[in-house]
């Protein structure tokens, strides 16, 4: 299956992670690769594209890219840019990093995607399989995990890839083809950068375009858009469901977790042994065991797997208490969906500090769920003052503006009380303040560390 790729050329267009794990991959099977990045490229990078003998160029595209005979987009970059547009119209072919790896790698693959739940659903499956005596990796679109191109280089054929694929990286695809596709959940994301919520929604069913009757999806039973997008594929199918028993899959019954094969439940485990809040983590793990009944897993490492699983930095992740106040990192919450389901995994009184980067999505929810359960808000970013009309609307005049992490710790420090919980849940973007989610977590932590010192 590996691709012929010997004294081929081959263009990179963008040179982050999975761009840069393209070029080693390309290099690895020979080809003659050529660098272009919109950007100007880290010192580090630079040092490496030499060591390689790898031509670039930086601060934008030009038609030396169009030399080639492929052309390998990192996901940040899109493929209706007129550059690639042109590409395409001379017949050059024109594929994302995933593409790229999927040819090149000989394991079974496990493709995690949805709006809401990817990173913590791979994580829990590298958890049950590594439990099980599995050779597995994770990675992906994953951070900061490994990209599929690095992956590729680094597994054998018995191994077990587990990967998060993004819609950025989905509407590249050619011949990918999962063994196993799971589907979290659907709800409007990322509109800044696919035309509307059908196009978004569509794409996420297409992870499983290419399945054959030998391989399996795993979708969510409980939610209406993973049912209309992400049914009538040809791989055997499993369900999950936080409501009712499913007939092939797992579901909840609202103290335990269940499986259903071949007409027979077992329990797996009760949800208190789960060490990471939340109703939405419940239905991670249950699609992470549904996932993991289709290797031939024992119930009894499943088990084992998921009570062993403390979580991902930067999800729901506990920072520290000071002064009774607990602080929860948790800003990888970029949606309105996410920024309900962080909210309602605490009974506690919460401080709520969110904000960012607008993303052309309707907050509306979120707003809601802070003027019912939050004591007090702090706003930050882009969409702070917009927030905070939406929360005046509503009758809440408990929030405040923020120009910084630092300060909005503070702020958010004066409103609590012991026995509150704190937590970033930014329902936006970062890229407006920060370089990039983990960056805003990183910065929440050390803001939080700096009030244990005084």
């Amino acid at each position: 299956m590996k691709p012929d790729l010997a004294n081929k050329k081959v263009s990179v267009v963008g040179l982050a992670r999975s761009g840069m794990a393209a070029v080693r991959l390309l290099k690895k099977s020979g080809a003659e690769v050529f660098v272009s990045d919109f950007k100007s490229i880290a010192p580090q990078g630079l040092k490496e594209l030499d060591g390689m003998g790898v031509a670039h160029e930086a601060g934008g595209h030009t038609e030396k890219l169009l030399d080639s005979q492929m052309i390998v987009i990192s996901p940040g970059v899109r493929a209706d840019i007129p550059i690639l547009l042109r590409a395409a119209m001379m017949g050059i072919e024109v594929i994302g990093e995933i593409e790229l790896a999927y040819r090149a790698i000989e394991s079974r693959i496990i493709a995690v995607t949805g709006t809401n739940g990817k990173s913590t659903t791979v994580s829990m499956i590298g958890s049950i399989l590594k439990k099980a005596g599995k050779d597995v990796h994770i990675g992906g679109n994953l951070a900061p995990g490994r990209p599929l191109c690095q992956l590729a280089c680094e597994t054998r054929p018995d191994s077990i890839i587990v990967a998060e694929v993004s819609t950025f990286q989905i509407e590249t695809i050619k011949t990918f083809k999962p063994y196993i596709g799971v589907v979290t959940n659907i709800s409007p994301d990322h509109l800044d950068r696919h035309p509307d919520f059908e196009s978004y929604a569509r794409l996420k069913g297409e992870l499983l375009k290419n399945q054959d009757e030998t391989d399996h999806s795993i979708l969510n039973l409980d939610d209406l858009n993973v049912q209309k997008y992400c049914s009538g594929y040809r791989g055997s199918r499993l369900d999950f469901s936080l409501i009712d028993p499913v007939e092939n899959g797992s579901w909840w019954d609202g103290r335990s977790l269940y499986l259903t094969q071949d007409k027979k439940s077992r329990k797996i485990l009760d949800t208190a042994e789960l060490k990471i809040p939340g109703k939405h983590n419940i239905s991670n793990a249950l699609a992470a065991t549904a996932a993991a009944s289709v290797l031939d897993v024992s119930w009894s490492d499943m088990a084992a797997g998921l009570v062993s699983f403390r979580g991902v930095p930067h999800r729901l992740e506990e920072v520290a208490t000071v002064k009774g106040v607990r602080y929860i990192n948790n800003s990888m919450c970029t949606n309105n969906d996410a920024g309900i389901s962080s909210l309602r995994a605490f009974d506690f009184p919460l401080v709520v500090i969110a904000g960012g980067k607008e993303k052309g999505t309707d907050l509306s929810g979120f707003m809601t769920e802070i003027s019912k359960r939050a004591r007090a808000a702090v706003l930050i970013g882009e969409a702070r003052e917009r927030l905070k009309a939406e929360l005046d609307s509503l009758g809440f005049s408990r929030a405040v503006l923020a120009g910084n992490m630092s300060d909005a710790v503070r702020l958010a420090s004066q409103q609590a009380k012991a026995g509150d919980v704190v937590i970033l849940a930014p329902g936006c973007a970062s890229f407006d303040m920060f370089r990039d989610f983990e960056d805003r977590g990183e910065q929440f932590k050390q803001a939080v560390h700096d009030l244990e010192g005084r």
